[in-house]
């Protein structure tokens, strides 16, 4: 369940869903056992409302946005590295991406993307998975 921490204060502690995931883990892998004292790193991550990550402008001039991805963007980020250099490239040559989306062009597809469809404005997508996928 989603929950609303500051991210400057916050338990580190294992939580119920740590717990919850460890006896998942055990049902699948009986010998790994389950730990009297559990341990781990714990952290936070940063996600969108529906799980699409935000690559956009922000309203302060010249200040742009690679945000909420939950970490799972990680292996898009020469993808997305490069559509946020377009992005920026864009705008900072008077491009209204608010009004006018900036378009991407996949390199190896060869296929557009519209970058408006990560902005920060956009309606929650209703469609989204609202997961992690890929």
């Amino acid at each position: 369940p989603e929950e609303w921490v500051d991210a400057d204060h916050y338990s580190t502690d294992p939580t119920d869903q740590m717990r919850y995931q460890v006896m998942r883990l055990a049902q699948r892998m009986p010998t790994l056992g389950i730990p009297e004292h559990p341990t781990g790193v714990v952290s936070l991550y940063d996600v969108t409302p529906d799980w699409i990550p935000i690559y956009d402008k922000s309203d302060l001039n010249g200040f742009y946005l690679a945000i909420g991805s939950s970490g799972n963007q990680y292996k898009n980020a020469p993808v997305a590295g490069k559509m946020m250099t377009a992005l920026i490239e864009a705008c900072e040559k008077g491009q209204d991406h608010d009004n006018e989306p900036v378009i991407y062009t996949l390199e190896r597809l060869k296929r557009p993307l519209n970058v408006g469809f990560f902005s920060r404005n956009r309606a929650i997508n209703e469609d989204s998975s609202f997961s992690v996928l890929g």
